[in-house]
């Protein structure tokens, strides 16, 4: 066999190669998303507003991806809470498995499950004078604090007074994206805070790969067949790490999961404080 001559058919077989890689990468990089045209999106908006979905906000108009999280739900120790929430004053009783009472005077803590966490106020004595919907803002956040919740991973993202309650809910974030399904819900009025309902997430490890998802404007086309929101206004589409427990090992019973991995999801809010959630899943 010639080696010098085999050596340099691979040589140039290696040369063609990289070239020819180089350019479907080149392609790859270039190529163009319909779905981000103009004349995808304002179709799309048409067919929202065939639906009376309305939009109050832009349109995100670039591809996106988010590294997967592999995440678990904080779960919540009733001594601690007793300890947090009442000084330890509060007398527990476990009302069944996974269920479970912490009491004190007219307050009460349900724990279920040990990760969803719901307090309870049936005060009468008016102790404060809530003008406005930063001074409910500043209410919750001293109330979390005092129980020893953390505020540097939540932000608020809907207040809403209605019969003279003020409404309040905040999502996790985790960087610059929201991480749910989270919430922390709370209600109040001049008496201070009547109720609280808790479940989160917390991070254990970011993945390594990005995972894509569909253009915003192609996503959104999912509402055309969700009922539920006709009638309402888009007021934020954001990309979020989605956790899903009905998608993972916990079909059965998803109540049970403890943790899993997000994919990247588009969270739609409405106005209403309604959301949505859109994978490619």
């Amino acid at each position: 066999m010639d080696w010098s001559k085999a050596k340099s058919i691979l040589i140039v077989a290696l040369i063609f190669t990289n070239v020819l890689l180089g350019y479907v990468l080149f392609i790859d990089a270039n190529r163009v998303d319909a779905t981000l045209e103009k004349g995808f999106i304002d179709k799309t908006v048409k067919l929202l507003d065939e639906r009376d979905i309305k939009l109050s906000t832009d349109i995100p108009l670039t591809n996106e991806n988010l590294n997967g999280l592999t995440v678990e739900y904080e779960t919540y120790n009733s001594q601690d809470l007793n300890k947090d929430f009442f000084n330890n004053k509060g007398s527990i009783k476990l009302k069944s498995e996974g269920l479970l009472d912490i009491e004190y005077n007219d307050e009460l803590i349900t724990l279920i499950n040990n990760k969803l966490l719901i307090y309870e106020s049936k005060s009468k004595d008016e102790i404060y004078n809530i003008q406005t919907d930063e001074q409910a803002y500043e209410v919750a956040l001293n109330f979390l604090h005092e129980k020893n919740i953390p505020l540097s991973d939540m932000n608020l993202t809907f207040l809403k007074k209605v019969d003279g309650i003020y409404n309040l809910e905040f999502t996790k974030i985790y960087g610059e994206s929201y991480l749910e399904s989270t919430f922390t819900n709370i209600m109040l009025d001049n008496r201070g805070v009547l109720k609280l309902e808790r479940t989160w997430l917390n991070t254990i490890e970011a993945g390594e790969k990005a995972i894509e998802i569909s253009s915003a404007p192609k996503s959104l086309l999912a509402l055309i067949s969700m009922e539920e929101v006709y009638g309402k206004t888009i007021k934020d589409i954001s990309l979020c790490y989605y956790f899903n427990p009905e998608k993972h090992e916990y079909l059965e019973d998803p109540s049970e999961a403890k943790r899993g991995r997000t994919i990247p999801a588009w969270r739609i809010q409405f106005e209403d404080g309604y959301k949505v959630f859109i994978d490619n899943y």
